[in-house]
């Protein structure tokens, strides 16, 4: 268990899958029957009101290009064009210089 992330990230229903883990798989949209489950539509809806980003949509843009090509647009996306740190969806700002 990763001691650096906050406490409710560690007790993630998602990322603590059962499904996932038996099947050792990277993404539950890789093999997983229930994909997306209630829990991801759930927390999907959220994410989309709350911080305009679909998890869904990350998911499936993986599948079809792959997680280099996602990475690649997502380090574009959230780099803070004043000091190139990291942007963090959750607060809307940069990380490193506010």
């Amino acid at each position: 268990m990763d001691k650096s992330k906050p406490k409710y990230c560690r007790k993630c229903i998602i990322l603590n899958c059962k499904t996932l883990k038996k099947n050792k798989m990277i993404f539950c949209s890789d093999k997983c029957k229930k994909y997306p489950c209630k829990r991801l539509k759930d927390l999907d809806k959220r994410y989309k009101t709350k911080y305009k980003m679909s998890m869904i949509e990350n998911l499936e843009f993986i599948k079809k290009h792959g997680i280099r090509q996602f990475t690649k647009n997502q380090e574009k996306k959230y780099k803070c064009k004043k000091c190139s740190g990291t942007i963090c969806i959750h607060r809307g700002y940069c990380l490193d210089c506010k």
